[in-house]
């Protein structure tokens, strides 16, 4: 927020507002403060520059080393495919085990674009499997053609999504718990026929989703008035999607350039050589988990940086609406310029937690899947670390909303959250369950259209990429990645929106009432819907 003209208010004040009941009991709240522009956690923002710095350092040493001795032997019958085929080394461990990371290495940074990589994958195909050049240049004319259509249908769905959201959120809310049930039950039905491990967990997820859907549909009214606040504050500075497709960009840049570093590093440590098809040493692991931190690092850096600027914008939007009211307003270069500056060191510190547990996740995978005994606690050790990372995710995107809206450092902005779940508690929880469940039915929607008018254009211009039913294959595909991920691109706005709203609901129901009474009355209704006996 912008703090010049922000309401200040008073830390040690207390909130007894008789439209914000605690759920738990507890009417006791301190208030968020607005903080002091400084830099916080200046060490980690410089630790990450040096990090880019010495990725850059690996690229141009070991980059120009591995092209040079692959293009020497090009002349040789490919020995350079043969090095990253493990099955031509099979006599050879060290070889082995260095190409089976390669293959890892690679696939790391493919997890993000994974669904395009494989559409580019399939579409490359089609066109090496042409002999007519012109033949070859109309699929590719073909392919961004499709690519082009997917993307204006999915953008113009998702920003009419953002309306339907703000009027029929609570039918929504109802359609993705609804939606959960029937999904878990086709699961279990399919099931039946494959597996009976599979059936049993077919119950499991049904009982799971119809429990849970029972529990939480009283709170669905008060879910549903964050969900269209939330809503209603991006799309009143949708100037703000720029962010997040510029972030899209700039994930795929970091990928292809993070391949460029990662590869040629620990093919040149490893002594690999394309003439010999075989690497002289293992590939050192404590290199490899750097080069897997220095990749989930900048990743969520520029994830997280995207909800910080989010959180700033909707903060002031809430305390200051005329600064936060328009497509393009002041308020998100001001939240993106601060994210950048005052709290890029405290991204950094939270986003380098959760890539160093990302790391050891993948890490542990890779030693699980090698097969080479203690199977059976390794899965275990992956399955606690990925709990461990999702913990750590859930808890930023709480932190980093609190150094959003009032610029707090991370650590102190974890004191917040802390503070806001002692108070809250599931309530918070299940209100955020609910609005991420709709958010993500709709980017699916979205992409299930978007790849049936991809299948439709398709068929009727007579594209064709492999055969009749590849091409058909491929089409949908093309079209539904397109829409999923430029769709989860947007929404993931109002999901980083929701957050914010729950914090400044808990902190300034008041300015709330004053800046946005219509919207402050259908959440003063939702509480009464969801809690009816504080009203009494």
């Amino acid at each position: 927020m912008n703090t010049s003209t922000q309401p200040y208010h008073n830390s040690a004040m207390e909130i007894s507002d008789p439209s914000r009941p605690s759920p738990d009991g507890d009417d006791t709240w301190t208030k968020g403060e607005q903080q002091p522009r400084k830099f916080n956690d200046v060490a980690f923002g410089l630790l990450f520059y040096l990090h880019l710095i010495g990725m850059v350092a690996c690229a141009g040493v070991y980059a120009p080393q591995m092209f040079t001795n692959i293009a020497a032997n090009m002349d040789n019958g490919g020995g350079e495919r043969e090095l990253l085929d493990s099955s031509s080394m099979s006599g050879n461990n060290h070889g082995l085990v260095t190409s089976r990371l390669m293959s890892w290495v690679v696939g790391a940074s493919q997890q993000i674009f994974g669904g395009l990589s494989s559409a580019s994958l399939l579409s490359n195909r089609a066109l090496e499997e042409e002999n007519d050049a012109n033949d070859g240049t109309n699929d590719f004319n073909d392919l961004l053609l499709l690519l082009s259509i997917s993307a204006i249908v999915a953008c113009v769905i998702s920003s009419l999504a953002l309306t339907v959201m703000i009027s029929h959120a609570k039918g929504m809310i109802m359609c993705s718990l609804v939606f959960n049930i029937l999904a878990s039950l086709v699961f279990m039905i399919g099931a039946f026929f494959v597996s009976p491990f599979g059936a049993i967990m077919g119950i499991f997820l049904v009982a799971f989703n119809a429990y849970f859907a029972y529990v939480v549909w009283g709170r669905i009214p008060f879910a549903a008035c964050n969900l269209a606040t939330a809503t209603s504050a991006v799309k009143a500075n949708l100037g703000l999607s720029f962010v997040a497709y510029s972030s899209l960009i700039t994930m795929f840049c970091w990928s292809a350039f993070w391949l460029v570093s990662a590869v040629p590093t620990i093919y040149i440590t490893s002594g690999c050589d394309a003439q010999a098809g075989a690497c002289e040493n293992e590939a050192n692991g404590l290199v490899v988990f750097l080069l897997l931190v220095s990749f989930y690092w900048t990743y969520q850096v520029i994830q997280n940086t995207v909800h910080v600027t989010v959180a700033g914008v909707v903060g002031t939007w809430w305390y200051v609406p005329i600064e936060a009211s328009s497509f393009c307003s002041r308020s998100i270069g001001d939240s993106y310029f601060r994210s950048l500056t005052y709290s890029f060191g405290s991204i950094c510190l939270g986003s380098l937690i959760v890539a160093i547990v990302e790391s050891l996740v993948t890490m542990v995978r890779n030693l699980r899947e090698s097969g080479d005994g203690g199977s059976v606690f390794l899965c275990i050790a992956e399955c606690l670390l990925a709990l461990l990372r999702d913990i750590i995710e859930y808890f930023n995107s709480w932190a980093f909303t609190y150094v959003g809206v009032y610029g707090y450092s991370f650590i102190e902005a974890g004191k917040n959250v802390m503070s806001l779940f002692k108070t809250r508690g599931w309530t918070t929880i299940i209100t955020d369950t609910l609005a991420q469940s709709v958010l993500s039915l709709v980017s699916v929607g979205v992409g299930l259209i978007t790849g049936i008018t991809s299948l439709i254009i398709s068929y009727t211009h007579g594209m064709v990429f492999g055969d009749e039913l590849g091409a058909s294959a491929a089409a949908f595909f093309i079209g539904f990645t397109t829409g999923l991920v430029l769709t989860s691109t947007l929404l993931s706005l109002v999901s980083a929106a929701v957050n914010t709203v729950i914090v400044c609901y808990a902190d300034a129901p008041a300015e709330f009432r004053v800046n946005h009474p219509k919207l402050s009355d259908d959440m003063h209704a939702g509480w009464a819907a969801a809690w009816p006996e504080q009203f009494r």
